[in-house]
């Protein structure tokens, strides 16, 4: 099975999905915040392949419109976010997977390190926003997954995310941090959930009553995963600076 994902995430979640002996994965929606091109590195683009419905979220005007013309998922062209609005967001011309709004979350990007921005002004959203004007219900649609990867804004993608409504099945979150940061982390256990797999920087949750996700084996690996990441991390200087004190004190 060919795979889009920038460490094999479609396949190994496609594999995954397929010992739910229930088949409710069937009917599911997959949902990517953070879509470039659409095809380089998606998480959803296999999905699509397969058949499934697929909602794309892109602010880069020129990046949406490549979404558009080279699939059929549904595209929302703006910046997802802890409210609406308009927003400035920087982009990194050759690099755009750095790109990410010019806020306060700017400093847990890398995008200082690219030597080529622009600004540009886009429109933000809450992600509960975003899912409502696709024509999404979280009675009648099941969240198959949520991807979110936004270069240091994910706190703010969440903040706008009512996840105890929506129930996804999995949400992968991109850590820059290394592991030198448990504010998201936290956010998903005090929500009901749990790190169950680690995939390069991506970082796996699941709901903690789901016993075909949420098994002591891969909670084990992926704690062992997170543990070789923080070494790598300290060892190598890498990783992004703790969240800020506004975050902590609770408005992730």
């Amino acid at each position: 099975m060919r795979g889009y994902a920038q460490f094999g995430e479609d396949v190994k979640l496609h594999r995954l999905l397929a010992l739910d002996a229930s088949g409710l994965h069937a009917k599911g929606v997959y949902v990517e915040v953070g879509g470039h091109d659409g095809i380089t590195g998606s998480n959803t683009l296999l999905f699509e392949e397969l058949g499934y419905r697929c909602v794309v979220v892109e602010p880069v005007p020129c990046l949406a419109r490549r979404i558009r013309e080279r699939r059929r998922c549904i595209v929302v062209e703006a910046a997802a976010d802890r409210a609406q609005g308009r927003s400035r967001f920087l982009v990194a011309r050759g690099g755009e997977t750095l790109s990410t709004l010019n806020n306060e979350n700017r400093v847990h990007s890398r995008i200082d390190e690219h030597p080529h921005l622009e600004e540009i002004e886009v429109e933000t959203k809450r992600l509960d926003t975003i899912l409502e004007e696709a024509g999404l219900t979280a009675e009648a649609d099941r969240l198959e997954l949520v991807s979110i990867d936004v270069e240091g804004n994910e706190p703010s993608v969440l903040e706008g995310f009512s996840i105890t409504r929506w129930k996804p099945r999995v949400v992968i979150v991109e850590d820059n941090s290394f592991g030198r940061d448990r504010t998201v982390r936290s956010w998903f256990e005090e929500n009901g959930y749990v790190r169950f797999r680690l995939t390069g920087v991506n970082h796996w949750y699941c709901r903690s009553d789901d016993t075909v996700l949420n098994r002591r084996r891969y909670r084990l690996a992926s704690r062992i995963t997170a543990a070789a990441v923080r070494t790598y991390g300290l060892v190598s200087g890498r990783g992004r600076p703790p969240l800020s004190n506004r975050a902590r004190s609770g408005r992730i």
